[in-house]
């Protein structure tokens, strides 16, 4: 990725704590990002070599465990995943596009020559019926097919969550169904704290999937009050399972 936006105020916003050091090391790791499309190496070190700051390993290591969020197989940055995401969205849609154009052209040179063709036999003789040319199939193209509309952000969770973690979900390749989001939510109330902090910490964790299980002591909450399951929201009392956590809380 050659170019990608760059949102001066929102960086300032975020950056304006950062020594020196530490702001050269965040530039350059987020050019590095963009460039190889892909998330930065596991190691604080290899990060520190490849954008030539090896003698600042302990400012490296504190802007990745500060703006990035460690995966099994390398530190992953929310924002940048988006804006790659975007792109390849962008890309697919422009080789879907000129690829119908091209298939638009073949059918139509196809048709010409036919048209051609048969002008040809006409003019030899008149006395043979010439059979009606079938029509050259197009290739179905990527743009044709039909996607199923996204699902809409939730009323308990704030818009930005919801797209840092449906961006997390498109980088892992991992779909986001009704099942997906049901069980997530019967994770959060496991952990006793709200749907909106469980897709928080879920980002942070930046894995293709969790568990409230993999939560720390320090990540949970308290028991949740019933009053929290308030129609319309994660915690619904129609939701599967309502009536056992609900009675558990009584107890």
């Amino acid at each position: 990725m050659n170019y990608y936006p760059f949102h001066v105020g929102d960086y300032a916003a975020h950056t304006a704590h950062l020594e020196p050091m530490e702001d050269l090391a965040y530039r350059r790791m987020l050019d590095l990002y963009y460039l190889r499309e892909s998330a930065l190496p596991q190691e604080p070190a290899e990060v520190a070599r490849l954008i030539r700051m090896r003698s600042n390993v302990a400012e490296v290591e504190a802007v990745l465990r500060e703006f990035f969020a460690e995966g099994a197989d390398g530190w992953y940055h929310i924002r940048c995943e988006a804006e790659l995401s975007r792109m390849q969205d962008k890309q697919a849609k422009a080789k879907a596009s000129a690829q119908a154009s091209v298939n638009a052209r073949i059918a139509k040179q196809t048709s010409e020559r036919t048209a051609t063709a048969e002008r040809t036999l006409n003019e030899r003789s008149t006395d043979v019926e010439l059979p009606t040319p079938t029509p050259t199939p197009t290739p179905e193209t990527k743009a044709a097919r039909k996607r199923a509309p996204p699902l809409a952000c939730p009323a308990d969770v704030e818009p930005q969550t919801w797209d840092d973690w449906m961006a997390l979900r498109k980088a892992k390749r991992s779909p986001v169904t009704e099942t997906v989001i049901a069980e997530a939510r019967r994770e959060a109330i496991k952990a006793n704290i709200s749907f909106e902090n469980f897709l928080r910490a879920w980002c942070r964790r930046g894995s293709q999937g969790f568990e409230a299980d993999w939560l720390k002591p320090h990540e949970r909450g308290s028991p949740v009050p019933i009053s929290r399951f308030i129609k319309g929201t994660s915690l619904d009392p129609d939701f599967q399972g309502y009536e056992e956590h609900a009675s558990a809380q009584l107890r």
